[in-house]
């Protein structure tokens, strides 16, 4: 049988020995002893008689399974003496004879029949025995079937035992992963928060440090400056009581080298003498010694005067003393400083022009001749104006809008004194002195502390003293700007660190959760699997037990079948001797082996059963897999059949076919569990920002392995990440275009650069702006200039007129003619050729005249000019120079040209000049014109736009800025022509239009 040779099923073969049952160390090798047990079991061949049995052990099998007393009285009436039966054969009753011994007789009707001719008693010891085979072999296929039953069951808890026990060591190995991932985070985070830590207060004692520094500083800047404030608005040029008093002193004093030194003071007995003695900073000192040195002249000095610096930071260069490297040196140090490579590199890409010289003379219309005669004869009216006819102002008023309320003095006061108690200013400092208490003061009935007696130029005069105000405003201005961005840059340090340290302690706290938590599972599993384990010993102790019991139970039915079919060929062995003829031929039914069919869905079967099919093969085909039935609880349904392989060939007395088929439970173990897994979560941060880290993400286990389904893939990944160096040089760039040539003559520059794409990390280095890898220059148009020149560019020009007090009256008339000078040497036309617009810029901006190529309204404009004779706003001139440009051509370029020949002074200073021509450089090149050799240049370079040297134009008075009109005009125009008014003849006679 296949069945029974497939699952080992003991009938009538062999023998099973219990050697091979014996307890494994663990659980696995318990389970193949089982197994291999169980298979040594159900060894067998054929269920049929087996030859090889002796009739004593076939009589002992036959005792032992307790003979029935009708076959004992059966066998009584055999002749049993001297044979293996005789023990079975019972007591003859009274009556029986000898001749009553089993014997063939004719029987015509059992001869007929084709029967053998037996008596009863042989007969009915037959029909005992076979009676007997048939219950024994239906015992036997029951308890196989039963055996191997409890063998699936037993299979199936073990197996499940082993998914549980895998399924709980899977959860073990994760948790211990994820715990070591907790360990590694916890002391990834220890190890940065160990460096964060003490970077954070080391951070943060230099920030309070420096802070409190600049603070010290800036009150100090604020005092000197409120004291400057007061001593500009309490010093008038007025006579006092109609008489001239002395204001200033001239003094001399010897130095440490006895070389005498020469300065200026106010007078002894002054209220400014008092307030200057009360300045905290040596900026502040040398801002008002400097500035009233100019005021009074050097020829009113008794000695050469010591070196004054008007900054903390000294100039670098002075005056005209600039060579061209050192230009270029300075350019470098501010390209550096800006933040935006585009707006310090002016360059407008619709508006490239190239410089040249016009190849011709200029002819001049006729509409150009008359107005050239006009304004010849504008310049004839301003050099003829008187001072009262061009001023603005009077000598008894003090700068406008210039005094400062009582209660922001007070206040002041009242700050600085809490900061010389903490130790930010000189101890012994008194308070400010204070003003009449009330409203601010109107010019007219302002009330000054005193006068001056011996400087009658009042407009310069007020101008130095608002330029100190402007210096000391600007050095407060740049401590301040110091503080903020010290207090913003402690405070985004301190931020950074904080969220660092933030992120690693969130980091560490969930790393210690993680931890946590893994180690909860850990423990979990590990008692999960101490308990499996502790039931799978159980489940295989159970299952030994019930291998011995079903070794012995199957053992002795197979030797019950055995014995009895012995007993069976030994009496007709006797009864043939008894009768003296042939032997008898009768043979017991034998059958195929079981063949297991499909298993299959229960509904399925019992339908197929209904038809009286139970092998699905009989179908043809395939079953299709929703008929079967592969796991699950409750099972299928599965039919074991077998076919007899010969009937008996005597009916009547061989013994009936066992059962052909039979009907189990299969597969009723739990489907496999297929591990799902959920998403990945985000990558976590790069261990490392350069030089190569790791970088983790994870994701979690939702549906764990069970019951043989197959095992989760990886729950973790790492990658490499930032394997760039940490110390990268900045990458550069393409060369942008060659620039056009900044001059049309007398040589100018035309560039090209390098942008930086990404910037420099770590020790990266990277070339400097103006270096030869980034920056690339040469000359151009080096030839003469024209004696004579006029602009024929197309162009909107802009040009501010300093009206500043140190401007002086005769300064502004220079200016002023040098103005109209430059209106005659252009072409003027909205389409093709220039419009200009003026302003001019003293204390207040005021607007000339718009953009317009009308040069007659412009020479007009000019001509009505009065002198201001205040301060020095550059700041404001450049803000509304930006708000002219409204007025311009989007097809045309723009230049911006300021006039001035002193330094900013209130209410402008340095700072916010720069910050006006920050603002301007983005939308027009900006120029500046230096009338005086005291107009530092280094302090010129931050404002103009790209080449610095190219954008900036010096001359030493403004008396001669009308000799250099034509180099001013060929140091702003692109393009210029050849200029003979003289000898060339008129191109039209028609008169000039009104």
């Amino acid at each position: 049988m296949k069945l029974l040779a497939s699952l080992g099923f003991a009938v009538c073969h062999g023998v099973v020995t219990r050697g091979s049952l014996r307890t494994a160390g663990n659980t696995n090798s318990d389970f193949e002893e089982s197994v291999r047990a169980f298979e040594e079991l159900m060894k067998s061949q054929t269920a049929n008689l087996d030859p090889s049995m002796r009739v004593d052990e076939a009589v002992k099998h036959v005792v032992a399974r307790s003979v029935p007393q009708e076959l004992r009285n059966a066998l009584s009436h055999l002749d049993l003496k001297g044979s293996g039966l005789e023990q079975l054969g019972g007591a003859k009753k009274e009556g029986d004879s000898e001749d009553s011994a089993i014997h063939l007789h004719s029987d015509d009707t059992a001869a007929d029949s084709g029967k053998p001719k037996i008596n009863e008693v042989l007969v009915r010891i037959f029909k005992i025995i076979n009676g007997m085979i048939v219950e024994d072999q239906n015992k036997l296929v029951v308890k196989v079937f039963e055996c191997l039953k409890q063998h699936k069951g037993y299979t199936s808890q073990y197996r499940t035992n082993r998914m549980n026990f895998f399924s709980e060591s899977y959860k073990l190995q994760e948790a211990v992963s994820k715990e070591k991932h907790g360990q590694v985070e916890q002391s990834e985070a220890d190890s940065r928060l160990r460096e964060l830590n003490p970077l954070r207060a080391e951070t943060a004692k230099a920030c309070d440090r420096d802070i409190k520094q600049l603070q010290g500083e800036f009150d100090r800047i604020s005092y000197d400056f409120a004291l400057a404030r007061k001593i500009a608005d309490g010093t008038s040029c007025a006579k006092k009581d109609g008489k001239k008093s002395s204001f200033l002193q001239t003094c001399m004093r010897m130095v440490e080298d006895k070389h005498p030194e020469g300065f200026i003071q106010f007078h002894e007995e002054s209220e400014q003498h008092q307030l200057m003695s009360l300045m905290q900073t040596d900026v502040g000192r040398q801002a008002m010694k400097r500035g009233l040195m100019e005021v009074a002249g050097p020829e009113a000095l008794l000695a050469p005067p010591s070196l004054v610096e008007t900054s903390a930071r000294s100039r670098r260069y002075s005056g005209d003393d600039v060579d061209e490297e050192a230009m270029e040196a300075e350019e470098d140090e501010l390209a550096h400083r800006e933040t935006s490579f585009r707006d310090y590199f002016f360059d407008d890409s619709d508006f490239q022009q190239d410089a040249e010289v016009v190849d011709g003379t200029y002819e001049w219309t006729a509409a150009e001749r008359g107005e050239a005669k006009m304004i010849e004869e504008a310049k004839q009216i301003i050099q003829s104006r008187s001072l009262a006819e061009m001023q603005n102002y009077r000598d008894e008023d003090a700068p406008p809008n210039a005094w400062i309320k009582q209660s922001d003095m007070d206040r002041a006061a009242r700050e600085l004194s809490l900061v010389a108690r903490n130790g930010s200013l000189s101890s012994g400092t008194p308070p400010l002195p204070t003003q009449e208490q009330g409203q601010p003061k109107k010019k007219a009935d302002a009330q000054f502390f005193c006068t001056v007696s011996k400087n009658p130029n009042c407009p310069r005069f007020r101008d130095k003293l608002e330029q100190i105000v402007g210096e000391l405003q600007a050095e407060k201005t740049h401590t301040e700007n110091l503080l903020e961005t010290t207090k913003s840059e402690c405070k985004a340090q301190l931020k950074e660190l904080d969220t660092q340290i933030g992120e690693m302690n969130s980091k560490q706290n969930e790393g210690a959760r993680i931890e946590s938590e893994a180690s909860a599972i850990k423990s979990d599993a590990t008692s999960s699997i101490t308990s499996i384990e502790s039931e799978g010993r159980k489940i295989l102790r159970e299952w030994d037990t019930a291998n011995k019991e079903c070794h012995k139970t199957i053992l002795q039915l197979r030797n019950n079948v055995c014995g009895t079919k012995k007993l069976k060929q030994e009496v007709i062995t006797i009864e043939a001797k008894q009768r003296g003829g042939e032997r008898l031929e009768i043979a017991d039914c034998s059958v195929s082996e079981f063949t297991p069919g499909e298993c299959l869905n229960a509904e399925f079967a019992a339908f197929m059963a209904h038809r009286g099919i139970y092998d699905v093969s009989q179908l043809g085909g395939e079953v299709a897999p929703n008929m079967k039935h592969d796991c699950g609880p409750g099972g299928g349904t599965q039919y074991y059949t077998r076919q007899p392989v010969s009937p008996p060939k005597t009916p009547d007395y061989g013994a009936e076919c066992p059962p052909l088929r039979l009907k189990t439970i299969c597969n009723d173990f739990e489907c496999p569990v297929q591990c799902q897994l959920g998403d990945w979560e985000g990558w976590s941060a790069c261990s490392k920002s350069c030089d190569g880290g790791m970088k983790r993400r994870v994701r979690p286990i939702d549906v764990y392995p069970q019951y043989g389904g197959e095992e989760c893939d990886p729950t973790k990944q790492e990658e490499t990440c930032d394997a760039l160096a940490c110390d990268r040089p900045c990458t550069l760039n393409d060369w942008t275009p060659w620039r056009p040539c900044t001059r049309a003559c007398e040589r100018g520059i035309r560039w090209r650069s390098r942008t930086i794409k990404k910037p420099a990390t770590g020790a990266g280095r990277c070339a400097r702006t103006f270096s030869k890898a980034r920056y690339h220059k040469e000359y151009c148009n080096d030839i003469p200039c024209p004696a004579e020149v006029v602009c024929v560019a197309k162009l909107d020009l802009l040009v501010g007129l300093d009206a500043s007090g140190s401007m002086t009256s005769d300064g502004w008339k220079a200016q002023s003619a040098a103005m109209l000078d430059l209106l005659e040497k252009t072409k003027l036309d909205a389409k093709n050729g220039l419009q200009i617009g003026i302003a001019k810029f003293a204390w207040d901006i005021t607007l000339v005249h718009h953009l317009t190529d009308d040069k007659k309204a412009l020479t007009k404009a000019v001509t009505a000019m009065t002198y201001d004779g205040w301060t020095t706003n550059l700041g404001g001139l450049f803000r509304t120079m930006k708000n002219m440009l409204q007025f311009g051509r989007r097809d045309a370029p723009s230049i911006c040209m300021a006039w001035t020949d002193g330094r900013p002074s209130y209410p402008s200073d340095v700072y916010d000049t720069a910050s006006g021509a920050h603002e301007l450089r983005p939308v027009c090149r900006v120029m500046v014109v230096t009338m005086r050799p005291a107009v530092p240049r280094e302090m010129v370079v931050p404002w103009v736009s790209h080449p610095k040297n190219e954008n900036v134009y010096s001359v030493d008075d403004p008396l001669e800025m009308t000799k250099k009109v034509n180099d001013i005009t060929t140091f702003y125009c692109a393009k210029i022509m050849r200029l003979d008014a003289y000898l060339m003849g008129q191109t039209t006679t028609e008169a000039p239009k009104e």
